[in-house]
């Protein structure tokens, strides 16, 4: 599910969804229940969002300010 395979098509893995998680919040942070709202219409349900919201976090392209209680996207500086 995560990763796409001879089962999952590339369309339907956590990888491609990020891309709308990324879209979202690379201009504007948000809470995780407003952008839930945003792109729920691009997830089977909440679960598969929490799980991108997971991958993402892992790769460290997002991070969640607890004093705001925001997700952020984070800018790498690329030399």
């Amino acid at each position: 599910m995560i990763l796409p395979n001879k089962l999952i098509s590339f369309q339907d893995s956590i990888l491609a969804k990020t891309v709308f998680i990324l879209n979202e919040i690379s201009n504007d942070s948000m809470s995780v229940s407003s952008l839930y709202n945003k792109v729920k219409s691009h997830f089977e349900d909440i679960n598969q969002y929490i799980l991108t919201l997971d991958v993402l976090f892992t790769l460290e392209k997002i991070k969640y300010n607890e004093e705001m209680q925001v997700i952020e996207y984070v800018k790498t500086n690329i030399l």
